[in-house]
């Protein structure tokens, strides 16, 4: 049977139409059915649940927008129903744990790397910036100046090379 919708995060308060949703159809995900209330085409989204206005939409785990008006669950949720918005930038939110893979078959191998002084090694970062549009010019270059700053604090620790490409003709965005 072929998936008609997806929650990209557990915490996401919307969910993706994965093909076109006729009004009327009910759909099951994580334990619930959704009774879409208007037609959704595929890609779009719809409300998981009632939204008042004021309310935050939460999609990939992180604010993106805000309900400017009462939202049904089922409901799509479109330009004229959300304005966009998104949570403060305050740095690290949470803190992830990671346990190294077993890497014994390559324990002999050797690499184009460099060696610590404290025996570890590493590689060079290769930190590539693309605007999409003319306009992203501005936050590309504030980008690659916050990443020149963090990395050259740490230079002697790591290699990195940060480009940053912007658009040279103007769009009409």
């Amino acid at each position: 049977m072929q998936k008609k919708v997806l929650k990209v995060n557990p915490k996401d308060n919307v969910i993706v139409a994965l093909m076109d949703l006729p009004a009327g159809e009910s759909v099951y995900l994580d334990g619930t059915d959704y009774t879409i209330l208007k037609d959704i085409k595929a890609k779009h989204k719809f409300a998981a649940v009632d939204f008042e206005d004021g309310d935050h939409i939460l999609m990939y785990g992180v604010i993106v927008g805000k309900a400017n008006q009462s939202i049904k669950q089922g409901e799509v949720i479109t330009t004229e129903n959300v304005k966009h918005q998104s949570a403060k930038v305050v740095g690290k939110t949470e803190t992830l744990g990671w346990t190294p893979p077993n890497v014994d078959k390559w324990k002999d191998r050797t690499f184009m790397g460099y060696h610590r002084e404290d025996g570890q090694v590493g590689t060079e970062n290769v930190w590539l910036f693309f605007p999409l549009v003319f306009c992203e010019n501005k936050n590309i270059e504030t980008l690659k100046d916050i990443f020149e700053k963090r990395i050259t604090s740490r230079q002697s620790q790591q290699t990195s090379v940060i480009i940053a490409f912007v658009i040279k003709r103007r769009c009409n965005c």
